[in-house]
């Protein structure tokens, strides 16, 4: 159902009219449908209900803080990807161990910060960064969750500029150096090794690179013999600006989740975050 529509001429968004709020408002201004984000999140949830998946909605895609409120009653945890939406995800009311701290480039304060507030997990991009945040839990006298991300060089059908999923991505690692680094994690004391986690890009209208992207995590999950808890797999589900565009097939994506998620006894997470706003 959309919640936008013109009457007489005249913008209305939900019952109300666009014309009379510019009368009380200064524009510009930002103006949303709770109702259009309530559907659109139960849609997502409803599509993959089975596989019982935490949806972290990426707080990238809207960071306004009344709308973390509506998407926290109705379940969601946040993927944030800094220290600003970390605190704003908790300031509306989502919990801790709902969270998870994706991304490149986290400082060491940001880490800190996720270590004192116990999220759920800490994605980390690189060998590096797993030492980094290693380094820092071993400070707090903590063994921390966390997640390595998978780079599994596929290329989804989107915008260059929003692909990151490709070898030449500069976004997580290789099949290779991530099965040396599964194997290796022991050595990390301070970390514990909960999650998989994947983001091959956003704006995706096709199941086939998600489809794909299982196939490599299998192939990871055989090599490495690794029980992984949760299995992140990202977000990137398009949405349709155009009257041509195909609408990526969630039902067929969510049977082969529940597959998976059988197969392998893990939690999955999901990222949404256009797909809700």
């Amino acid at each position: 159902m959309s919640y936008t529509r013109y009457k007489n001429n005249n913008l209305f968004i939900e019952s109300v009219s666009v014309k009379k709020l510019t009368s009380k408002f200064k524009s510009p201004f930002y103006l949303y449908s709770e109702s259009g984000i309530i559907e659109n999140y139960k849609s997502f949830f409803n599509n993959f209900k089975k596989s019982k998946p935490l949806i972290c909605f990426s707080v990238k895609a809207n960071s306004n803080i009344q709308i973390l409120k509506v998407l926290k009653k109705m379940g969601s945890g946040a993927d944030v990807v800094s220290g600003g939406e970390l605190l704003k995800a908790i300031k509306s009311g989502i919990k801790s161990n709902k969270i998870v701290f994706s991304g490149v480039g986290k400082t060491e304060e940001e880490i800190s910060l996720a270590i004192k507030k116990n999220i759920l997990l800490i994605n980390v991009e690189s060998e590096n960064e797993a030492l980094l945040v290693d380094k820092i839990a071993g400070k707090f006298k903590k063994r921390v969750p966390i997640g390595i991300r998978l780079n599994p060089d596929i290329n989804a059908p989107t915008h260059k500029k929003i692909s990151t999923g490709k070898a030449e991505d500069k976004f997580g690692l290789s099949k290779t150096s991530l099965i040396s680094f599964c194997r290796n994690s022991k050595k990390l004391k301070n970390l514990r090794l909960d999650a998989i986690t994947v983001h091959i890009g956003s704006q995706i209208l096709s199941e086939n690179p998600f489809r794909k992207t299982l196939k490599v995590l299998e192939e990871i999950i055989k090599k490495t013999k690794m029980n992984f808890k949760y299995v992140d797999l990202g977000g990137g589900f398009g949405i349709t600006y155009k009257k041509n565009d195909k609408k990526i097939n969630l039902k067929n994506y969510s049977n082969l989740v529940e597959k998976f998620r059988m197969k392998y006894n893990c939690n999955i997470i999901f990222e949404p975050g256009r797909a809700i706003v």
